[in-house]
């Protein structure tokens, strides 16, 4: 195998990955930002958690610290008030226990129903956050049985800065309690604690996060549903234009730009796109207009001349014998038999757009044509075998165009068969379509030329001792042929590498 060709298989094998997998694979993985950003937003509310939560305890310090410094504003209210006017006691309250956990003081009431309801965006954000139920694990956990008033009094009366929540019968926190240890000239004393329900505790600064968290969940969700929506449109805009673009040839390969003349929602890369391609395959129309009618002007301008020039020839070899004349009798030949290939193809594509394909019995038909074919030629030239199971088989058809399509195939097997085994000509059925074969024994398709052959213009024949020219036409006539019965033409070197087997596959007709 030739590099060449390997890297035509190796290019065969390459997984193809379409655009709108593409954006399906791109919209899964930002399908995971709203993920990223909700660990994002617990780790950030655990954080502001964290700091009022110090801020509480550092407020009971504080106060702790200043009833041991001066003892005597303990009795002077207003003086107390100003020192802890920041605090809202209508929802905190400050008790002071002694030595034995007896209560010696109380400010603040700590239950007051007086809390206004957070703003929807911000219970949005809320509601989220509480449904991972780790919202307060930065807090030490008690020994079971014991409430969080006691254990945190026990623990700031052992000396020890403490602080806990307390729970409701459903084990939800409803305030937040800071206890510190009561020294008075180095002699531990009580413990003074500090207790903050959670909606005062956190109201203002986890207000505006909620709030804040939740505008930036319906920008997220826009930009990711706006990503979505642009990723469709362009994909089906995409998706459109390959279509289009299919349907731009007929089935014989004439260019047809009638779909991509449809105008783009708006102007951009694709529509820029769409009109270059459109005005690539008009320019491409009119060259193949143009070539399509050269063959026929060529003949008609030719005519004349050809035909007076036949004449002096005819008259030249009257007169006189000579073997200049005979080579330039050829030499007229040729050229007639070379115009009338050209303009056989264009004759044949306007032909084929008024014919109609119909149901044809394809067996009995093929067998009347291929004993046809076998007493046409020599004995042992041209063998025939129609393997069907079912005679009455049909296809669409048209009779006398496939028997031209199979006049194409069987010339050519007969010029390039080596007569070490006859042509053969076979009829095959399978579940969904018949498969006529023509195989020679002769000369290998060269490596990765299967299709090209069917291509106009292409041979790879040799001139003949005649210096006979072939354009390479009679096959590509087969191709459309075979394109207007929507049958598959293909050629291929045979397994036991003795020539060339050139399959026609037809499909089964079904009536309803």
């Amino acid at each position: 195998m030739s590099m060449g060709a390997a890297i035509v298989g190796v290019a065969m094998t390459k997984p193809t990955l379409s655009i709108r997998r593409r954006f399906v694979i791109l919209f899964l993985m930002l399908s995971f930002l709203p993920f990223l950003a909700y660990r994002f937003a617990l780790d950030l509310h655990q954080v502001l958690l964290q700091n009022q939560a110090d801020l509480h305890l550092q407020t009971v310090q504080n106060l702790a610290l200043i009833l041991e410094t001066r003892p005597q504003l303990w009795g002077q209210t207003s003086a107390v008030g100003e020192l802890i006017s920041h605090i809202d006691f209508t929802r905190s309250s400050i008790w002071i226990v002694n030595q034995q956990g007896q209560t010696t003081y109380v400010m603040g009431d700590l239950f007051t129903p007086q809390q206004q309801p957070l703003p929807w965006t911000a219970q949005i954000s809320q509601f989220l956050i509480k449904l991972s139920g780790d919202s307060f694990t930065f807090l030490p956990s008690m020994k079971p049985g014991d409430s969080a008033e006691k254990f945190t009094i026990e623990q700031a009366l052992n000396g020890q800065i403490y602080q806990h929540y307390r729970t409701d019968q459903a084990s939800n926190p409803i305030s937040l309690m800071s206890a510190a240890p009561i020294y008075q000239q180095g002699e531990r004393v009580g413990a003074l604690i500090y207790e903050q329900t959670f909606d005062t505790l956190f109201s203002h600064t986890l207000e505006q996060f909620y709030h804040l968290l939740t505008l930036a969940g319906f920008l997220l969700a826009l930009v990711l549903l706006g990503i979505l929506l642009y990723a469709r449109s362009l994909s089906l805009r995409i998706l459109r234009l390959r279509e289009d673009v299919k349907q731009s040839f007929t089935p014989y390969g004439q260019p047809d730009i009638t779909k991509l003349v449809r105008a783009e929602p708006y102007e951009d890369e694709i529509s820029e796109l769409r009109r270059a391609i459109s005005k690539m395959l008009s320019r491409l129309a009119n060259y193949e207009r143009y070539l399509k009618q050269l063959p026929r002007t060529l003949r008609h301008e030719l005519h004349n001349p050809i035909n007076r020039l036949s004449a002096s020839l005819e008259l030249l070899e009257q007169q006189q014998a000579n073997p200049q004349l005979m080579q330039a009798r050829q030499a007229l030949e040729q050229l007639e038999h070379i115009i009338q290939q050209l303009s056989e193809a264009s004759s044949l594509e306007q032909s084929l757009l008024s014919h109609r394909r119909q149901p044809l019995k394809i067996v009995s038909r093929l067998r009347a044509y291929f004993d046809s074919v076998v007493q046409s030629q020599p004995s042992g030239v041209v063998s025939a075998q129609i393997e069907v199971n079912h005679p009455q088989l049909s296809v669409l058809a048209e009779g006398f165009l496939l028997e031209q399509l199979l006049d194409k195939l069987i010339d050519n097997a007969l010029e390039f068969n080596d007569y070490r085994c006859p042509v053969r000509l076979r009829l095959i059925e399978t579940t969904q379509c018949v498969l006529i074969e023509v195989i020679n024994c002769g000369p290998l398709l060269p490596i990765g030329f299967e299709q090209h052959i069917f291509e106009g213009m292409v041979s790879i024949r040799t001139p003949d001792k005649h210096q006979q020219t072939h354009l390479g036409i009679g096959l590509y006539l087969a191709k459309l042929i075979a394109a207007f019965h929507q049958a598959e033409l293909s050629a291929f070197n045979s397994a036991d590498q003795s020539g060339v087997c050139v399959r026609l596959k037809l499909p089964i007709f079904r009536a309803e």
